[in-house]
């Protein structure tokens, strides 16, 4: 019944607006708004102009509401609909909370740099509306100018406190400067060819001396060690490298400063001498034009910088004539006898036809950098359909753009083109909040997630995700960058705590007062059931017979269910903290990629044990005890899905391991595999209408998943050693749907087959379903599987297809065949002289 409530809260709650109610299709009259303190109704009526006299539509409605979030001035918009000419037309009602405005800005802790000289890398100013992650960003920037006057040590915090006046604040910035780091002095290792003097001559960052204050900047001292890299090119040793810088650092109490010293060790390598230079690929400028452009003579000691000023030359000279995105290598050719490289400059000449520019309208949030680095061209290349086609999906799996239109417009001389991509941003900051229940014993549950999937416009990821029920609390935070490096390299970290009561559990409570087994015996089974060997044609015991199985398999076969006498719950605490790192290329193939984690856990298994007795001996072990668990997880993936979100089209390949160690401090070790394949094809793209297009997507996903037994033979018998949240489930919302919630599974099969339709193909979509699924308690029995062992289902429901409602409404009809008879199973629900189950499915996977 509680399963049957949630379902009918959350269904009005997310399909309520989509009824017809009697402002569809009404013209819309005006807008108004109530909540105004500090923002202008006048710039609001100008952001509603457009669309005063249109229809309404739930379209409309949320295009509006989302150019209103964009002006970043409100923390909540609530929505009515008034009627106007006696419901002839609709004024739409905006009810808004605004963001608080700046009241002062304080600084705390400041004592080395001027308050006017913070300030002036602060954004935010007074009267502003502002968020904390605005005070976040400003307060980095002060760390940042700290860290150039030399104070590495130096940190900042900020805070907004309630102001004096209504919805204000007081922006309040901490500052720890800790001490100033000065140079005591540089030191070079490995340097034969030049002295340390000449060295130290190339660099800006100097010791601390009557003409230098000395103070330290990491910025600064990667340029010079670049600087140093240039010095020795210009002078024949081109494969110089720095191979590390050391750092010693020592406190001066009298002085109150820090003293570093530095010593880079260098390789310098060998000496080259110039041997000349060649062309090839050239008919539009003869070789003689390109030759009287280089300055560099034969036989002189190498110089990289003129080589470099010598290919700019020859590449300027197309460049000036119009030919300006010829493709222009460099190829060298070493003489180790003479220590001499003769270099050749391929060229490719090309016609006139290429992008002369890339220019990006409507991205007021997202840096230009983001979105550039997700195109597969550049200004200078030729323009390519293909190439456009696969930047723009790319864009769009970013999921930060309702809409991008791209634009041709010609350029600046014939045969040139600009590309125009003018975007539309949404709302990247997704907070999904509601209730979940997830089958068998589990109650109903709160969940509220945010995500920031944009943080600052630069395309980080920054999530907080929180969880509450009677028998669950978890909060976990996390972050990620996509592009380490200015390369598709992400990395991120993560940190969770939870509490949580394990319900259910097995557990050995003998009718002599002593426990039975110990939970490691060929035929132990949990109580009632003593574990003798049975005949499986009439149940009895003892039996020798080659068939024989155990009683508990014979009870658990014909339908009986550990009473609930025989069973428990544990408490479990659980801390955990991890790093994950990936890295894809795009190839003609699609998208390859390998992606990893790295984690570690702490946690305590707790019951009371004068009173109760776990049958699994691994739960035994960690009772009133902290234990950790250490995994590390690598993914192989292979994607050739056209959108992400929601595919249209191609596959999608993974293979996952996951390896658990427990040591040093726990008994839980296993290997766990994840094999997943997915497909999607377009079977119908019709335009049915004006303003809808029929379109049918077949999707199809199938996964195993294994938890092997232990290859270093450790647990019994070679077993993993896990407990029950390490161990496969069957959830019910996501696999099998509305079926019961089964655990402590060693093997599963999901497979699942969908039809889907758009509604409104942006936001909702009709989804018909097959499911048929397998889990088994120990990983061998999957060899025998035969079709008694799946559990069936099919039936349809929607599904949001935006990131902000990750929501799945269901009605399933379930069935399996025991024995030689296919059998239906009771839902919860009754439907036309049946009965289904109402399925709702919060998150999961993209599938």
């Amino acid at each position: 019944m509680r399963k049957i409530l949630a379902g009918i809260l959350l269904f009005c709650a997310f399909a309520a607006s989509a009824q017809e109610e009697w402002y569809i299709g009404k013209p819309i009259k005006d807008f108004t708004f109530t909540g105004l303190e500090s923002v202008s109704s006048n710039e609001l009526a100008a952001l509603v102009q457009p669309y005063l006299g249109r229809e309404f539509s739930l379209e409309l409605f949320w295009e509006i509401q989302e150019a209103l979030y964009a002006l970043d001035y409100f923390e909540s918009i609530e929505s009515n609909a008034l009627p106007a000419d006696g419901e002839t037309a609709v004024i739409v009602e905006f009810s808004v909370k605004e963001k608080p405005a700046v009241a002062d800005i304080m600084l705390e802790g400041n004592r080395q740099l001027r308050r006017t000289e913070i300030l002036e890398k602060v954004l935010i100013k007074k009267g502003d509306l502002v968020t904390q992650a605005q005070v976040n960003a400003d307060a980095d920037a002060i760390s940042a100018l700290y860290l150039e006057k030399g104070f590495t040590e130096a940190t900042t915090s900020g805070s907004l406190e309630p102001g004096k006046e209504g919805n204000t604040v007081q922006v309040r910035f901490r500052i720890v400067e800790g001490v100033q780091t000065a140079i005591r002095a540089i030191a070079f290792s490995g340097n034969s060819f030049a002295s340390e003097s000449t060295l130290r001559r190339t660099m800006k960052t100097k010791a601390q001396s009557l003409f230098s204050s000395g103070l330290f900047q990491e910025a600064k001292l990667e340029e010079d060690l670049a600087a140093i890299l240039e010095y020795y090119g210009e002078h024949g040793f081109i494969d110089a490298r720095v191979d590390k810088v050391d750092r010693a650092v020592e406190r001066d109490e009298k002085e109150g400063k820090n003293f570093l010293t530095i010593t880079i060790y260098l390789s310098e390598g060998e000496q080259w001498v110039y041997g000349g230079m060649s062309f090839e690929g050239n008919q539009i400028f003869s070789t003689e034009q390109l030759a009287e452009l280089v300055r560099q003579t034969p036989g002189k000691i190498l110089d990289r910088s003129r080589l470099e000023a010598d290919t700019g030359r020859v590449a300027d000279l197309y460049y000036e004539n119009g030919y300006i995105f010829n493709v222009i290598g460099r190829d060298e050719a070493r003489d180790e006898q003479k220590k001499e490289i003769a270099y050749t400059i391929r060229i490719v000449e090309k016609d006139r036809g290429h992008i002369e520019s890339i220019v990006l309208k409507g991205n007021t949030k997202t840096k230009d950098y983001v979105v550039l680095r997700e195109l597969p061209f550049s200004e200078g290349d030729i323009f390519s359909k293909a190439k456009v086609i696969q930047g723009l999906r790319n864009l769009y799996n970013l999921q930060y753009f309702t809409s991008i239109q791209p634009e041709t417009p010609p350029g600046t001389v014939e045969g040139l083109m600009d590309l125009v991509l003018n975007l539309e941003e949404g709302s990247t900051a997704n907070i999904n909040f509601g209730v979940t229940f997830s089958g068998g014993d589990y109650p109903i549950s709160g969940v509220l997630k945010w995500a920031e999937n944009n943080f600052l416009g630069r395309g980080h990821a920054l999530g907080v995700n929180l969880e509450i029920s009677n028998l669950r609390q978890m909060v976990a935070l996390s972050f990620t960058e996509p592009w380490l490096f200015g390369k598709r390299w992400s990395g991120g970290a993560n940190l969770s705590f939870e509490h949580a009561v394990v319900p259910n559990i097995y557990q050995d409570t003998s009718v002599h007062g002593t426990p039975v087994f110990n939970g490691d015996e060929d035929n132990a089974v949990p109580d009632p059931f003593y574990g003798y060997w049975v005949n499986p044609a009439d149940g009895s015991y003892p039996y020798t017979g080659d068939d024989k199985i155990t009683d508990y398999e014979y009870a658990i076969n014909n339908g009986y269910v550990i009473p609930e006498q025989y069973t428990m719950d544990y408490t479990t605490w659980k801390f955990s903290a991890g790093l994950d790192s990936g890295y894809r290329i795009f190839t003609p193939l699609g998208w390859l990629g390998l992606r990893g984690g790295l984690s570690t856990a702490v946690e305590k298994v707790e019951y009371d044990p004068s009173l109760l007795r776990p049958f699994d001996p691994v739960i035994r072990s960690g009772q009133g005890i902290w234990q950790n668990v250490n995994k590390l997880g690598l993914t192989l993936f292979w994607d050739r899905r056209d959108y992400f979100l929601n595919p249209s089209k191609g596959f999608y390949l993974a293979q996952g391991i996951t390896f658990a160690l427990g040591l040093p401090l726990g008994r839980r070790e296993y290997i766990r595999t994840d094999s997943t394949l997915e497909g999607f094809l377009t079977l119908v793209d019709w335009q049915a209408t004006e303003n809808w297009r029929l379109r049918l997507i077949l999707a199809a996903h199938s996964s195993m998943h294994f938890i092997l037994p232990e290859i270093w033979n450790w647990g019994p018998e070679g077993q993993a050693l896990t407990i029950t949240n390490d161990r496969l489930y069957i959830d019910g919302w996501n696999i099998a749907r509305g079926w019961d919630l089964e655990r402590d599974l060693f093997a599963l099969w999901d497979n699942r087959l969908e039809l889907r339709v758009p509604i409104v193909e942006q936001l909702l979509w009709g989804v018909f379903f097959f499911d048929a699924v397998a889990g088994y308690e120990k990983t061998g029995d999957m060899r025998n599987m035969v079709v008694n062992d799946f559990r069936f289902g099919f039936g349809g429901g929607i599904r949001f297809s935006i990131p902000q409602f990750p929501i799945r409404l269901y009605l399933a009809k379930r069935f399996k065949k025991t024995g030689d008879n296919w059998e239906w199973q009771e839902g919860d629900l009754p439907f036309f002289g049946g009965s289904v189950d109402f399925v709702i499915s919060l998150g999961g996977d993209t599938f």
